[in-house]
């Protein structure tokens, strides 16, 4: 498998299990800075052990530790934990949108300081997928009575949860910039540092903001050890390989996903149902993110078949 394969197929795992979140949370108990602090424990405890029994410990220790790779853990946890904070003082609308620029600003971020080339096909299939978002979840929507109309709405009240929602997203977009940095860190060892750095972050975070498990339940419990383990250890590990083997635009394209699997659940588990314009925003997200994935496999096998035949050719 090529890298770039390898690249689009963890992601759209990844993008898929992260959009199983609702379907964990609404099962737990607690707040969701400790489901955020549980995934990244727990991933961290399960990259741990994966290392220790294929004896790979010690590159832990032999990886040189730079902002970038500590930089990166902390912006995953902190994003996380502003998200769920944010959805208490704002609407849950702005706040889902504020967290989900975090792949524009690290497509913005990735051309301006990695001087990743962004193709005009690629720019409108990212635009098309986030109007897309942005049909799913209900920031752009459509009746009889009102015709179109845009819900996001910023006001003195909502000022916290905007700032904090706004901090999601950036934190979010840092994550996937500094991503980009230092791929020449194994991606096992990277997420290891991801999850810890995470995990301390919220540690952190838990000073000014402590946590309450007074309402969990068995129940609760393994949800969230359950969700810990797929949707922090194996949807972040898997975040962690697509970012070492995609660009950034990339990336952005297909974690899109996340939003329509959401969807789906919504519908599937809890009796929700989609709009005309919602089911117009899923087959953007859909369509824009395999729209990418051809281009990028088109243009690489074109230019393996020109490389093989300029090779023949001498």
């Amino acid at each position: 498998m090529n890298t770039k394969t390898l690249g689009y197929t963890t992601m759209i795992v990844s993008a898929a299990l992260m959009g199983c979140v609702g379907l964990f949370a609404r099962n737990i108990n607690t707040s969701g800075d400790v489901i955020a602090f549980t995934r990244m424990m727990v991933g961290a405890i399960c990259i741990l052990a994966i290392l220790i029994y294929n004896g790979k410990a010690s590159l832990i220790k032999a990886t040189k530790l730079t902002p970038a790779v500590m930089a990166s853990g902390a912006c995953l946890g902190l994003c996380l934990a502003a998200y769920v904070s944010a959805t208490k003082y704002t609407t849950l609308a702005n706040a889902v949108f504020l967290i989900y620029t975090g792949p524009v600003f690290s497509t913005i971020l990735a051309a301006v300081f990695l001087k990743e080339k962004i193709s005009k096909l690629t720019a409108g299939l990212l635009t098309a997928v986030f109007i897309g978002c942005l049909f799913i979840i209900g920031i752009i929507s459509h009746t009889p009575e009102g015709g179109l109309t845009v819900s996001l709405s910023f006001s003195k009240e909502n000022f916290l949860g905007d700032m904090l929602g706004l901090a999601s997203g950036i934190g979010y977009g840092l994550y996937l910039f500094l991503s980009r940095y230092r791929t020449d860190v194994g991606s096992d060892t990277r997420s290891f540092f991801n999850f810890s750095f995470g995990a301390i972050a919220i540690a952190i975070f838990f000073i000014f903001n402590p946590p309450s498990l007074a309402e969990m339940d068995s129940s609760s419990w393994i949800w969230l050890i359950s969700m810990g383990f797929f949707i922090g250890f194996g949807a972040l590990s898997l975040l962690t390989i697509a970012a070492k083997h995609l660009k950034a635009a990339e990336l952005a394209c297909v974690s899109y996903l996340e939003t329509v699997v959401g969807a789906g659940i919504g519908i599937m588990m809890f009796g929700e149902s989609l709009t005309a314009l919602q089911t117009l925003g899923g087959i953007l997200v859909i369509g824009g993110g395999m729209g990418e994935i051809v281009f990028t496999m088109n243009k690489r096998r074109q230019a393996k078949a020109a490389s093989t035949a300029a090779q023949a050719n001498q």
